[in-house]
């Protein structure tokens, strides 16, 4: 890890978490909290639908502890109508802005979840650690990680979760 202090504990992470999911249970928005006995393996999960360039797509979004960071990481596969992965390169065409295939695969990546134990796209760790160490006075990391992605992946955050 880059920075010498851990930013965000694994007890903050789900303390934030359960904060999250009340907001998103009072409006209806769907993330599913699922706890762990051991913290650090306790996430966030999403399944909804992304409407974008007239076609839907499924989505899964999942917001874990990445214990090697000390930060929130986040997670997210996206399937075609006809069930099919999108590959990355697919994913950066749904991506809110216009950016350069470079500048996005340095910010998402595929790989193994560390959680789940299957294939995700992941936003890099060391990216979410550099922006969470200069909003260290964020009310909840899950906000703060998630304004972040939301840019690059078509992921609606209403405002009460920054209420």
């Amino acid at each position: 890890m880059p920075f010498s202090e851990v930013l965000v504990t694994p007890a903050e992470f789900l303390s934030s978490a359960i904060k999250f999911v009340a907001i998103s249970d009072q409006i209806q928005d769907e993330w599913k909290l699922y706890e762990n006995t051991e913290i650090h393996k306790s996430y966030i999960k999403k399944d909804t639908f992304l409407t974008a360039k007239d076609c839907v797509y499924k989505a899964e979004f999942v917001i874990f502890y990445n214990l090697s960071y000390g930060v929130p990481g986040f997670s997210f596969n996206v399937w075609d109508s006809s069930g099919s992965f999108l590959s990355l390169e697919g994913i950066r065409q749904l991506s809110l802005l216009d950016i350069n295939q470079e500048d996005f695969y340095s910010v998402i990546t595929q790989q193994e979840h560390p959680v789940l134990c299957r294939p995700y796209f992941v936003m890099h760790p060391c990216h979410t650690e550099v922006h969470l160490a200069s909003l260290k006075e964020s009310k909840n990391c899950i906000v703060t990680i998630l304004g972040l992605i939301t840019p690059l992946i078509p992921l609606k955050l209403p405002f009460a979760y920054g209420l």
